[in-house]
């Protein structure tokens, strides 16, 4: 696992874009509860910016995807197998990354997948699409690094991270999985542009069996 010093984590979180990042986050996540997000375009156009949606979904994957959000948003011991299961009807792929962050919003003591992070930081990479069963191995594989994630937040580490984060911000109001998190992927950011592309190439999974049913929209 790649350890962050103290110095460079200082440096990204006084990165302008952590600032900006933060605030946008805190608007989801408090608007979340608060409105119809299959209908809130305001909520809808701020998620995509923030996660980067639109750099490699349709609007008609947002569309499915937000409906699904809110149908699944009250949902008490939210899975990512829940969301995973829901979220491969809208294109018959397994979307590794997109699930995660949907179970993240409605519980946000649930770990983010993005794969560079995960293979950068925790030595785990999503399976490979050969693999028969993908949905138990993509279930399998997230419940390992949300294992090691934790793991990984009791550490001296980790609480120096979250007790820097928490000096940079001063009564944030979020978990500190998300701090965590906010730290790793500036940390990720850092490499070469072509992980924006690997990444999604490597959090999604296609079917190739026949097409899944559609996803319910009422």
């Amino acid at each position: 696992m790649r350890i962050i010093p103290y110095s460079e984590a200082d440096a990204i979180l006084h990165k302008p874009e952590m600032a900006k990042g933060l605030e946008k986050y805190k608007y989801i996540m408090d608007r979340l509860q608060k409105t119809n997000v299959s209908k809130d375009e305001e909520f809808q156009r701020i998620f995509r910016d923030f996660y980067q949606m639109r750099r490699f979904y349709s609007d008609d994957f947002a569309k499915h995807y937000f409906i699904i959000m809110e149908q699944l948003k009250a949902t008490r011991n939210i899975s990512f197998r829940m969301a995973i299961e829901r979220v491969k009807h809208i294109r018959c792929s397994y979307e590794m990354s997109f699930s995660s962050k949907l179970v993240h919003t409605i519980n946000p003591l649930h770990p983010i997948w993005d794969s560079i992070v995960t293979s950068r930081h925790f030595g785990i990479k999503a399976p490979h699409a050969s693999i028969k069963d993908r949905e138990s191995a993509c279930c399998q594989r997230y419940e390992m690094y949300e294992d090691r994630f934790y793991d990984y937040l009791s550490t001296t580490e980790a609480q120096s991270l979250i007790h820097l984060f928490d000096k940079r911000f001063p009564d944030n109001g979020i978990s500190d999985v998300k701090k965590i998190d906010f730290i790793l992927w500036q940390d990720r950011s850092k490499t070469n542009g072509i992980l924006d592309k690997r990444d999604r190439n490597h959090s999604e999974i296609r079917i190739t069996t026949a097409p899944a049913k559609d996803v319910h929209t009422s």
